[in-house]
């Protein structure tokens, strides 16, 4: 049977996701264009700038992370499926409160602001898994049920992306489109 082990504040671990969901994130930003806007790449990259695609860049590579860390890490994660959810909720809620936060505040929009959002959402949402997997106990089955949230979370990532809602979240500011 596995262990359970959570992640420790401050550890390797906090750092390196912090810096691999970074990385990764910065380059699902441009993959698409890369890719000569390859379809599949757009599931899970930036196809235009909409916030929500922004969500996207970060979301996406915080489950690419979490899926290699369960096949690579033989220890099971304390509460893993249900930080992960806090983790992608956190994601989806901080970055568009900073940066409607900041542009309401400022009334414009500033890149070097935008990307600091970016990598600070990521590093809250480290904080928040943290807080999960040491400060509750979740049972098994609600686990498992959150398991299935995430699961659907993806397909609803990948859905927006090619069906995105007519909302301002999912509006491009350069091309006024929604989606690809």
């Amino acid at each position: 049977m596995k262990t359970c082990k959570a992640i420790k504040l401050f550890s390797k671990e906090f750092f390196i996701d912090i810096v691999v969901v970074s990385i990764i994130g910065t380059i699902l930003h441009f993959l698409y264009e890369f890719s000569g806007k390859n379809l599949l790449v757009a599931m899970f990259s930036a196809v235009n700038e909409s916030v929500w695609e922004h969500i996207k860049i970060a979301v996406m590579p915080t489950y690419i992370v979490a899926i290699f860390k369960m096949w690579i890490i033989e220890e099971r994660k304390c509460n893993l499926w249900i930080s992960l959810f806090a983790k992608i909720i956190t994601l989806i809620i901080v970055i568009p409160l900073l940066f409607y936060g900041y542009k309401a505040i400022t009334n414009t929009e500033n890149l070097i602001i935008d990307i600091v959002i970016f990598y600070v959402s990521i590093i809250i949402s480290e904080f928040v898994e943290y807080l999960i997997q040491n400060k509750i106990e979740v049972s098994a089955k609600l686990e498992d049920v959150f398991k299935y949230i995430n699961i659907f979370l993806v397909i609803i990532f990948v859905l927006f992306t090619f069906l995105p809602p007519k909302l301002d979240l999912f509006k491009d500011k350069i091309n006024n489109k929604f989606g690809i």
